[in-house]
């Protein structure tokens, strides 16, 4: 984004059902419910009979009676936090809290989620899966992403800190689903948590997905791109194949250092749809609701900044420094039947060599599952 007339910008929230995703049995990829404010409608389904599904909750409650209601996890183990099998339903709700004495644990605590004998999010680090990135639980606020920075034994916590986190995301399945952690840091750690899930009819839905990458340090394209398919240098977000679905959200994650190449926040989003259409951005602010850079913390319903870290060197350029952003497409999922190549340039015509990390989330189906 470079020397653009900027229009005046229209804001407006948007409350959205649980079930819009698929969790009642809809998996049309065009399909798309919002309730506006203002409607009758928005919260209807608080007071409609007949009252359907069974509320049912996973929880490290202590069972002994004593307040200890949360379990220690060893080094390198896992442990499960839901084994659900035998009927369908959605996840509505999932709260925890964590203590590991590894300043590093928003990086090394990772969650495996599995839907009816799919993984479907493979053991994505903890502070990118709740948008508040590796270095500091930062508050998040946002329909589907909630996290609060606590003060654990009630005072306040230095360096990367304590919190609790809470995913809205719904998350359908058929008969199974299982969500599972994994301590992957050298240190014990503590887990406090809640999973809250109905049980309702639930036919062919699209399943939740999260898609996580990492480039330690991108590498710029000699040519800068020029020549080259569309995207083919690109920082790719999420690469989906065989599938039909709804891409729903991007966390990105970018550290900026003076002594490597490039204005990270130039580079333009592509998504390139069942390899046919082609959505092409304009700059990375501009795909992430900003304009002009990113110059200080910011949260919407559906995009943000959540983590903004400058000055760690002295030659910090305006764009220098620690962030970390998120896009949700909640009023504006992009549907796709059969494939989705998301990518974002890493700087204007890929120029940049910076570290890059991110997470896609999306809803979907193989296509011979969904159609047959």
């Amino acid at each position: 984004m470079f020397r653009r007339s900027i229009p005046s910008l229209l804001c407006f929230i948007v409350f959205f059902e649980c079930q819009t995703f698929g969790a009642a049995g809809d998996a049309s990829v065009g399909a798309t419910e919002v309730a506006m404010p203002g409607s009758p409608t928005t919260l209807d389904f608080l007071w409609k009979t007949p009252v359907v599904g069974q509320r049912r909750r996973a929880s490290s409650w202590d069972q002994t009676g004593e307040n200890r209601d949360c379990f220690t996890l060893a080094p390198g183990k896992r442990a499960v936090l839901l084994d659900h099998e035998g009927g369908s339903g959605t996840i509505r709700r999932i709260w925890f809290t964590l203590a590991n004495g590894n300043e590093g644990y928003l990086e090394t605590t990772k969650f495996r989620f599995r839907f009816d004998g799919r993984t479907t999010v493979d053991d994505v680090p903890v502070g990118m899966l709740a948008a508040t990135g590796p270095w500091r639980v930062n508050d998040v606020v946002t329909p589907v992403v909630n996290v609060m920075r606590s003060r654990r034994s009630n005072r306040d916590n230095p360096g990367v800190g304590a919190g609790s986190v809470n995913l809205l995301w719904p998350m359908p399945f058929e008969r199974k689903a299982t969500i599972e952690v994994f301590n992957d840091s050298h240190s014990e750690m503590t887990i406090h948590y809640y999973v809250d899930y109905e049980l309702h009819p639930v036919d062919r839905p699209l399943w939740f997905h999260v898609t996580h990458r990492r480039e330690r340090f991108t590498t710029p394209a000699k040519d800068s791109g020029q020549g080259k398919p569309i995207g083919a240098a690109d920082y790719v977000l999420a690469d989906i194949s065989n599938t039909e679905g709804r891409y729903v959200g991007t966390v990105m994650l970018v550290e900026s250092h003076p002594a490597r190449a490039g204005k990270w926040y130039e580079g333009d989003d592509r998504f390139m749809v069942d390899g046919e259409t082609l959505l092409h951005g304009t700059g990375t602010e501009d795909y992430f609701g900003m304009a002009w850079g990113f110059h200080r913390p910011y949260q919407a319903d559906d995009h943000g900044v959540t983590h903004y870290e400058r000055n760690l060197t002295e030659k910090d350029r305006f764009f220098d420094g620690r962030f970390v952003v998120y896009r949700w497409h909640l009023v504006d999922p992009i549907g796709f039947r059969k494939s989705l190549r998301a990518s974002i340039e890493a700087g204007h015509a890929n120029e940049c060599a910076q570290h890059y990390e991110s997470v896609a989330f999306w809803y979907g189906r193989p296509c011979e599952a969904a159609t047959d």
